[in-house]
Protein backbone atom coordinates (compact mmCIF):
# COMPACT_ATOMS: atom_id res chain seq x y z
CA UNK A 1 0.00 0.00 0.00
CA UNK A 2 2.80 2.45 0.65
CA UNK A 3 3.86 2.12 -2.98
CA UNK A 4 0.38 2.86 -4.28
CA UNK A 5 0.13 6.09 -2.23
CA UNK A 6 2.82 7.93 -4.26
CA UNK A 7 1.14 6.77 -7.45
CA UNK A 8 -2.19 8.09 -6.20
CA UNK A 9 -0.62 11.42 -5.25
CA UNK A 10 1.11 11.56 -8.61
CA UNK A 11 -2.09 10.90 -10.48
CA UNK A 12 -3.92 13.56 -8.43
CA UNK A 13 -1.19 16.09 -9.17
CA UNK A 14 -1.31 15.16 -12.84
CA UNK A 15 -5.13 15.44 -12.86
CA UNK A 16 -4.90 18.75 -11.05
CA UNK A 17 -2.55 20.09 -13.76
CA UNK A 18 -4.88 18.85 -16.49
CA UNK A 19 -7.84 20.43 -14.73
CA UNK A 20 -5.92 23.71 -14.41
CA UNK A 21 -5.02 23.60 -18.09
CA UNK A 22 -8.64 23.00 -19.08
CA UNK A 23 -9.86 25.78 -16.78
CA UNK A 24 -7.29 28.26 -18.19
CA UNK A 25 -8.30 27.29 -21.73
CA UNK A 26 -12.00 27.83 -20.94
CA UNK A 27 -11.28 31.14 -19.23
CA UNK A 28 -9.22 32.32 -22.20
CA UNK A 29 -11.94 31.27 -24.60
CA UNK A 30 -14.75 32.92 -22.65
CA UNK A 31 -12.82 36.17 -22.26
CA UNK A 32 -10.97 36.24 -25.58
CA UNK A 33 -13.79 35.27 -27.87
CA UNK A 34 -16.13 38.19 -27.06
CA UNK A 35 -13.23 40.63 -27.04
CA UNK A 36 -12.05 39.35 -30.42
CA UNK A 37 -15.53 39.46 -31.92
CA UNK A 38 -16.05 43.01 -30.65
CA UNK A 39 -12.68 44.17 -31.99
CA UNK A 40 -13.26 42.54 -35.38
CA UNK A 41 -16.78 43.98 -35.75
CA UNK A 42 -15.53 47.41 -34.79
CA UNK A 43 -12.73 47.22 -37.35
CA UNK A 44 -15.10 46.06 -40.09
CA UNK A 45 -17.63 48.77 -39.28
CA UNK A 46 -14.95 51.45 -39.43
CA UNK A 47 -13.74 50.21 -42.80
CA UNK A 48 -17.27 50.00 -44.17
CA UNK A 49 -17.94 53.52 -42.93
CA UNK A 50 -14.78 54.79 -44.64
CA UNK A 51 -15.69 53.06 -47.90
CA UNK A 52 -19.16 54.60 -47.70
CA UNK A 53 -17.68 58.06 -47.18
CA UNK A 54 -15.37 57.58 -50.16
CA UNK A 55 -18.39 56.65 -52.27
CA UNK A 56 -20.25 59.70 -50.97
CA UNK A 57 -17.27 61.90 -51.75
CA UNK A 58 -16.98 60.60 -55.32
CA UNK A 59 -20.72 60.94 -55.94
CA UNK A 60 -20.84 64.49 -54.64
CA UNK A 61 -17.75 65.41 -56.65
CA UNK A 62 -19.37 64.03 -59.81
CA UNK A 63 -22.62 65.85 -59.01
CA UNK A 64 -20.76 69.14 -58.51
CA UNK A 65 -19.05 68.75 -61.88
CA UNK A 66 -22.39 67.96 -63.53
CA UNK A 67 -23.91 71.06 -61.94
CA UNK A 68 -20.92 73.05 -63.10
CA UNK A 69 -21.57 71.86 -66.63
CA UNK A 70 -25.35 72.04 -66.79
CA UNK A 71 -26.72 74.36 -64.12
CA UNK A 72 -26.70 78.08 -63.56
CA UNK A 73 -23.76 79.70 -61.80
CA UNK A 74 -25.33 79.88 -58.36
CA UNK A 75 -26.33 76.21 -58.37
CA UNK A 76 -22.89 75.21 -59.67
CA UNK A 77 -21.22 77.36 -57.01
CA UNK A 78 -23.29 75.75 -54.25
CA UNK A 79 -22.54 72.25 -55.55
CA UNK A 80 -18.80 72.94 -55.72
CA UNK A 81 -18.76 74.47 -52.25
CA UNK A 82 -20.59 71.44 -50.90
CA UNK A 83 -18.15 69.10 -52.66
CA UNK A 84 -15.26 71.05 -51.13
CA UNK A 85 -16.88 70.73 -47.71
CA UNK A 86 -17.22 66.95 -48.12
CA UNK A 87 -13.66 66.60 -49.44
CA UNK A 88 -12.33 68.58 -46.46
CA UNK A 89 -14.35 66.48 -44.04
CA UNK A 90 -12.94 63.32 -45.59
CA UNK A 91 -9.43 64.76 -45.61
CA UNK A 92 -9.77 65.35 -41.87
CA UNK A 93 -10.37 61.67 -41.18
CA UNK A 94 -7.57 59.39 -40.17
CA UNK A 95 -8.77 56.73 -42.56
CA UNK A 96 -6.05 55.04 -44.57
CA UNK A 97 -8.58 54.73 -47.36
CA UNK A 98 -8.60 58.47 -48.00
CA UNK A 99 -5.92 58.69 -50.56
CA UNK A 100 -4.08 61.20 -52.62
CA UNK A 101 -6.78 61.02 -55.32
CA UNK A 102 -9.35 62.57 -53.00
CA UNK A 103 -7.04 65.44 -52.24
CA UNK A 104 -6.32 65.96 -55.93
CA UNK A 105 -10.08 66.07 -56.59
CA UNK A 106 -10.35 68.69 -53.86
CA UNK A 107 -7.65 70.78 -55.53
CA UNK A 108 -9.44 70.67 -58.85
CA UNK A 109 -12.76 71.57 -57.18
CA UNK A 110 -11.05 74.71 -55.94
CA UNK A 111 -9.73 75.31 -59.45
CA UNK A 112 -13.18 74.91 -60.99
CA UNK A 113 -14.66 77.24 -58.42
CA UNK A 114 -11.91 79.73 -59.23
CA UNK A 115 -12.76 79.66 -62.93
CA UNK A 116 -16.44 79.98 -62.14
CA UNK A 117 -15.86 83.03 -59.94
CA UNK A 118 -13.53 84.52 -62.53
CA UNK A 119 -16.21 84.15 -65.21
CA UNK A 120 -18.66 85.85 -62.84
CA UNK A 121 -16.28 88.80 -62.42
CA UNK A 122 -15.19 88.03 -58.84
CA UNK A 123 -11.44 88.26 -59.41
CA UNK A 124 -10.39 88.44 -55.73
CA UNK A 125 -12.42 85.39 -54.81
CA UNK A 126 -11.19 83.60 -57.95
CA UNK A 127 -7.59 84.30 -56.96
CA UNK A 128 -8.18 82.95 -53.44
CA UNK A 129 -9.72 79.75 -54.77
CA UNK A 130 -6.86 79.28 -57.23
CA UNK A 131 -4.35 79.66 -54.39
CA UNK A 132 -6.26 76.98 -52.48
CA UNK A 133 -6.14 74.76 -55.59
CA UNK A 134 -2.38 75.13 -55.95
CA UNK A 135 -1.74 74.57 -52.24
CA UNK A 136 -4.02 71.52 -52.07
CA UNK A 137 -2.34 69.89 -55.06
CA UNK A 138 1.05 70.46 -53.45
CA UNK A 139 -0.22 68.93 -50.21
CA UNK A 140 -1.37 65.91 -52.24
CA UNK A 141 2.24 65.34 -53.17
CA UNK A 142 2.23 66.72 -56.69
CA UNK A 143 5.43 68.54 -57.57
CA UNK A 144 6.68 70.68 -60.40
CA UNK A 145 4.75 72.58 -63.03
CA UNK A 146 1.61 70.46 -62.63
CA UNK A 147 0.76 72.49 -59.52
CA UNK A 148 1.05 75.86 -61.26
CA UNK A 149 -1.98 78.02 -61.90
CA UNK A 150 -1.34 77.90 -65.65
CA UNK A 151 -1.36 74.09 -65.69
CA UNK A 152 -4.48 73.92 -63.55
CA UNK A 153 -6.23 76.30 -65.95
CA UNK A 154 -4.99 74.31 -68.95
CA UNK A 155 -6.17 70.99 -67.50
CA UNK A 156 -9.55 72.35 -66.49
CA UNK A 157 -10.09 74.04 -69.84
CA UNK A 158 -9.86 70.61 -71.48
CA UNK A 159 -12.66 69.23 -69.33
CA UNK A 160 -16.10 69.38 -70.82
CA UNK A 161 -17.48 70.55 -67.49
CA UNK A 162 -15.57 73.80 -67.66
CA UNK A 163 -16.60 74.70 -71.19
CA UNK A 164 -20.25 75.30 -70.26
CA UNK A 165 -19.41 77.57 -67.34
CA UNK A 166 -16.93 79.62 -69.30
CA UNK A 167 -19.11 80.03 -72.38
CA UNK A 168 -22.14 80.94 -70.26
CA UNK A 169 -20.80 84.45 -69.78
CA UNK A 170 -20.02 84.81 -73.49
CA UNK A 171 -23.58 84.10 -74.71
Amino acid sequence: MPQSLPKLVQSLVHMNRLLQLVLWFLLGTFVGLPVGVHWMNRSLVQRADAVGRIGEEATIDYFAKAQYRNADRETAREALLYAIQVHNKMRGTTSKLYARDGQIDLGYCYGELSLLEEAAGNSDLARDYMQHAVQTLKEAGLRGPITSEANIRERLSKERFVDAALTEGQK
